[in-house]
């Protein structure tokens, strides 16, 4: 039994053995794909060939305290944090750079979109400024810079490996009400608040500290840091947000959490409160003039808030781990009157479901989702545990809106990819991960088909931008569209295809497994894919991800024996569909993956029934993307 068990042992070892070294060559023969200062993380084992964190993978963090008070009459939020900085790298760091969000609103700073002209004003305003106690003056160019949104501050003692430092800050912004980009003051007392305290920003082992600008495109690349958020409210506003709330018993009365704690134990949707008891002072204890909110949040890359007197509240759990028990609270806040927010809650709880079991079939990574409803017509915005939702009119927006912002906690915030280089790691994710749930809730729903619809639009066109480029680097809303949703959305789908299955499960469970709670990179995706289905996947990755191939398949040939050559003129992976209609009426479908072009041929061949005569060949469907029809369809006589 012993010599099984070690010859088994040994076995796995050359396995690793092979498919490490296949790996390696893949990426050698594709070495121009591989930028340098990826390649340089190889070298310095940060990051393995084979996709897995490298022996000397390291990450920053931080943590927050953070006491803030929002004034609603004024539309303004003040506040005071501390940081403590945590130095995980082996590098001196001679400076640190802060990020401003709000100075977006700065005037003369430059944006991706135009903003209302009366929303434009001082942006972030920092009122103090200390590292390790001693003030830091924000006007000397020597020592600490501005630019559009990051602060740049030069250190007096450089911060050593290992080492931490503490920085202080006391600030205030303007919240918009007339121009809200992904946050604001929705008016009638509803704020949404994300992208609002001074926030470290990455140093990592591929670009050292991130210093792309905040213009309102990109989106989230952060450090996993342990938040402790102190929120201060006038008396009859109820806040939600990131993490968990330790002060809840002081806070609501005994019928509130006598509803809150049975929604958190069982499947049945619960009406934690309406806005009605809200204004009958049932919902809250205290009658001061304003309540501390407390929160607690531990390893998460950002912490937002939402708050408004007067909402309705529903809530359930989930329960997203059979092994364990574990529960989700699932909830849904929302002003009077709204058009599908009543049913949030339940569209919320079944797009859990589906992740946690079906696809990616991971459990939910965090203790709740909460979905904000700000009054307006569409659109929805994610972060940590919070999301933040518009009105749609319809069940299918309804239920489509809330699944693609939930999809995000599994992109970017539980594994944690760099959306600002990458858009296409996240969004592109959100996009496939909900096209299945959406399919078997609304049937007659064609969400595949608008996706393949908008794909065949941008496809070829010459503002079409490949996925590999840097997203911050995209400036029209239509190529970043493409770029960062509707092409890696297919791109999923059709790499699933290709792979079956059970392999594109388990391939991408090893991918969340080896990068959940760190920074994965594409390289690190593409190799993971590679490892597990045992070959290299750059016959996909390479014309999906780093080329402008285009969806042009088309019929070349059909032979007096009834084969029918496809030729893949555009050179883009996908999935073959031919339809045959025969000299006594009857049809026949012949179907091939997208695996069929794994050895690169131009051309493949689909034998169909020898017996009889074909009249008529059909190639395509409505699911996969052909931007020339033309040579789709061919007689035969």
């Amino acid at each position: 039994m012993k010599i099984m068990k070690q010859m088994k042992k040994t076995v796995q070892i050359s396995l690793t053995a092979i498919l490490t070294f296949f790996v390696f060559v893949a990426l050698s023969q594709s070495n121009n794909l591989i930028p340098l200062n990826v390649q340089k993380a190889y070298q310095n084992e940060t990051r393995s060939v084979i996709g897995m964190p490298g022996p000397s993978y390291w990450q920053n963090h931080s943590k927050y305290v953070i006491h803030t008070e929002l004034l609603p009459g004024s539309s303004t939020l003040k506040g005071n944090e501390t940081i403590v900085y945590f130095n995980e790298s082996p590098d001196t760091l001679k400076r640190i750079v802060l990020r401003l969000y709000q100075d977006i609103y700065k005037k003369g700073n430059t944006r991706n979109w135009p903003i209302n002209p009366d929303a434009v004003g001082e942006g972030m305003i920092i009122d103090e400024m200390k590292i390790n106690g001693k003030e830091v003056d924000l006007t000397n160019k020597k020592t600490a810079s501005r630019s559009a949104t990051n602060l740049y501050i030069k250190l007096s003692e450089p911060l050593l490996p290992g080492d931490s430092i503490e920085v202080s800050t006391v600030w205030n912004f303007h919240v918009s009400e007339v121009s809200p980009v992904r946050t604001g003051n929705y008016g009638h007392d509803r704020f949404f608040i994300a992208y609002w305290y001074p926030q470290m920003a990455v140093y990592d082992d591929i670009d050292g500290w991130d210093r792309v600008e905040y213009k309102g495109t990109v989106e989230f690349y952060n450090d996993f840091s342990d938040y402790d958020v102190t929120i201060s409210v006038p008396r009859d506003f109820v806040v939600w947000a990131t993490g968990l709330l330790k002060n809840e018993k002081e806070l609501f009365t005994h019928q509130v959490m006598k509803r809150l704690q049975k929604a958190r134990s069982g499947d049945e949707i619960i009406n934690i409160f309406t806005s009605d008891e809200s204004r009958s002072n049932k919902v809250l204890k205290s009658k001061t003039e304003k309540n501390n909110w407390h929160f607690s949040a531990k390893g998460v890359p950002d912490f937002t808030f939402a708050t408004a007197p007067h909402f309705n509240w529903d809530a359930s759990s989930v329960v997203v781990d059979s092994t364990t028990g574990r529960r989700v609270l699932v909830d849904a806040i929302y002003p009077d009157s709204t058009k599908t927010f009543g049913k949030a809650a339940k569209a919320s709880r079944e797009s859990i479901i589906y992740f946690s079991s079906q696809m990616p079939a991971w459990p939910f990574p965090y203790p709740h989702i909460t979905a904000f409803c700000n009054g307006r017509r569409g659109g929805g915005m994610e972060s940590p545990m919070m999301t933040n939702d518009g009105d749609p009119s319809g069940d299918t927006w309804l239920f489509g809106l809330l699944a693609h912002e939930n999809a995000h906690s599994y992109f970017p915030f539980f594994m944690g990819t760099n959306e600002r280089k990458y858009a296409w790691m996240d969004e592109g994710w959100a996009v496939y991960l909900i096209a299945d749930f959406l399919k078997e809730i609304f049937p007659d729903y064609k969400y595949a088909e608008r996706g393949v619809y908008s794909f065949e639009q941008m496809n070829g066109q010459e503002k079409e931008v490949n996925l590999m480029t840097l997203s911050y680097l995209i400036a029209g809303y239509g190529s970043y569209r493409d770029h960062a949703y509707t092409r890696p959305g297919l791109a999923y789908a059709y790499l699933r295809n290709a792979l079956g299955d059970s392999l594109f499960l388990t391939a991408m469970h090893t991918y969340i497994d080896r990068w959940n709670g760190k920074h994965p990179t594409p390289y690190d995706f593409f190799a993971t894919f590679s490892y597990v289905s045992g070959e290299s996947l750059y016959w996909f990755f390479k014309p999906w991800f780093w080329e402008r191939a285009r969806a042009d398949q088309g019929i070349k040939k059909v032979t007096g024996r009834n084969e029918i050559i496809i030729e893949n003129y555009g050179g883009l992976p996908l999935p073959v569909a031919v339809t045959c209609e025969f000299a006594d009426g009857s049809k026949e479908t012949y179907n091939e993956p997208v695996s069929v072009w794994r050895t690169q041929r131009p051309a493949i061949i689909i034998r169909a029934n020898p017996d009889k005569k074909i009249t008529k060949v059909i190639l395509g469907d409505d699911q996969i993307p052909d931007i020339n029809k033309e040579n789709n369809q061919m007689e035969i006589n």
